[in-house]
């Protein structure tokens, strides 16, 4: 739990989180708790609240819960992020349709880096992320490029958050707050983010960073996964190389 944080009010965007993550059908209140670590009254009293501010509704199923429709009027009156995806879309597309890559749009929120925007050609494939999926700041390319952006001492807070978090998070090699440090300075050597095949099996991912140019914008990372075999020093050079190019 945040330090300083009112349990009530991390209780309620945990369960925010919890089912922004489920199907049309919701979740069981139960199910909530179970995934919370909470009590059913706890978890009963939050979501009366969040029912109350249209924030969560009753889904189809009784007792089963889902997102309400505050959360998309809220999102709906979130600007900056249209003319950063109407400016960078164009380019993610051509990129992904020269590779065959999956291209990612990632921004920071918190200690989170949330998917803002995702084009693929492969519409039917199991994919990394949809848009909205957030992961811990540092797992993988496009959180680090996020990470790399900040300052040092920002960063490295971040990470002290996240140290549980890392050990928690699916990986197919050991990541911990150490490995995620030396990936945030590898990446701001670089000027990018790599990530050598840390998440999923075979594959590696790249992310670029980009600084946002006035007070109105964010900073973003557009970020891709690759074969792991493809990714020698010489070809992730040209191929941000050729990202860079595509977003220009």
């Amino acid at each position: 739990m945040l330090a300083n944080a009112s349990s009530n009010a991390v209780r309620a965007l945990d369960i925010l989180l919890v089912i922004a993550n489920a199907h049309e059908d919701g979740l069981a209140l139960a199910e909530i708790a179970q995934q919370l670590g909470e009590t059913k009254p706890a978890v009963h009293r939050s979501i009366t609240s969040l029912l109350h501010r249209g924030f969560v509704e009753s889904a189809g199923k009784r007792g089963h819960y889902r997102l309400g429709p505050a959360i998309f009027l809220l999102a709906r009156r979130q600007a900056r992020l249209e003319p950063l995806i109407a400016k960078f879309g164009p380019g993610m597309t051509e990129f992904a349709r020269r590779t065959g890559f999956t291209v990612y749009m990632m921004v920071q929120a918190g200690v989170d880096a949330v998917c803002a925007e995702m084009i693929s050609r492969f519409t039917q494939q199991q994919l990394w992320m949809g848009i909205g999926a957030r992961v811990p700041m540092g797992v993988a390319a496009g959180s680090l490029a996020l990470l790399s952006m900040l300052p040092e001492a920002d960063a490295r807070q971040i990470i002290e958050r996240n140290a549980s978090r890392y050990a928690q998070h699916p990986a197919v090699q050991h990541v911990d707050e150490k490995v995620v440090a030396a990936q945030a300075a590898d990446a701001r050597r670089r000027g990018y983010a790599v990530n050598l095949g840390y998440y999923l099996p075979g594959e590696g991912g790249i992310g670029l960073p980009i600084k946002a140019t006035s007070m109105y914008e964010m900073d973003i990372a557009i970020s891709f996964t690759a074969p792991l075999e493809l990714m020698t020093e010489s070809w992730i050079e040209n191929i941000v190389g050729e990202l860079k190019s595509c977003l220009a």
